[in-house]
């Protein structure tokens, strides 16, 4: 694929979603600040849009670059969305960045939608991870700060536990919160608390785990010839 092809592909999601009625060639011509005549034209492939006009047109249509990347020719691809993936673990000994990306990946639009600022991470090796999840799991993060002020639910989260992001479950008391793992979750009384002390919730509880997906093995274990 080279930049033409990219090119051609907005032009046939914004020609596509003006015959389905989601916006009006006025309309989309008002959002991306190009002049009704020129994209009129573009739609018609008898003049081409400047990189600065492309860009405009692309934010116009709520898409980036992975998704066009993803269309297909007539299809707007509308079931997916491109979630940005970390570039660092979460796990003792990373310290990784939400906003430091090394790629995207495609989710059903039905999974994202809702979700604020929704990235990707992979887990990294953890003795009392909590059950449900496995080093390198990735893992989808909701990052909504009106459900991480209040955690809550039977979840799991990403929290700052003592200077690492960590998997752990979450409970509010007062002005503590209380972290359990795989080990403590049966017992209350054995899980950590880590107080506030002035900081916000937000300093603590980074994300809302909401999906998981994992690799199989190649192959299963066990012998490669059937008994007998």
């Amino acid at each position: 694929m080279n930049f033409r092809d990219l090119q051609k592909r907005l032009i046939d999601v914004a020609r596509e979603r003006i015959r389905s009625g989601v916006f009006t060639e006025r309309g989309l011509a008002h959002l991306s600040e190009i002049s009704q005549p020129h994209l009129h034209n573009a739609l018609k492939n008898v003049r081409t849009l400047s990189p600065d006009m492309a860009d405009r047109l692309l934010g116009a249509l709520g898409l980036d670059i992975p998704e066009l990347l993803w269309q297909e020719t007539g299809d707007r691809f509308r079931g997916f969305r491109a979630v940005p993936m970390l570039m660092s673990r979460i796990g003792s000994g990373f310290d990784p960045s939400f906003t430091a990306y090394g790629g995207y990946l495609p989710f059903p639009a039905a999974l994202v939608s809702g979700l604020v600022n929704p990235v990707v991470v992979r887990l990294a090796a953890d003795l009392v991870l909590p059950k449900p999840f496995a080093p390198n799991d990735l893992v989808l993060l909701d990052q909504n700060p009106d459900l991480r002020r209040r955690p809550r639910g039977k979840g799991a989260w990403v929290v700052n536990e003592f200077g690492s992001y960590r998997v752990r479950y979450v409970r509010m008391g007062g002005t503590q919160l209380y972290f359990a793992n795989e080990l403590t979750l049966a017992n209350p009384a054995n899980w950590t608390a880590v107080p506030l002390d002035g900081h916000s919730v937000l300093d603590i509880v980074k994300a809302r785990i909401v999906h998981v997906s994992r690799e199989m093995d190649s192959a299963p274990p066990g012998p490669s010839d059937p008994p007998g």
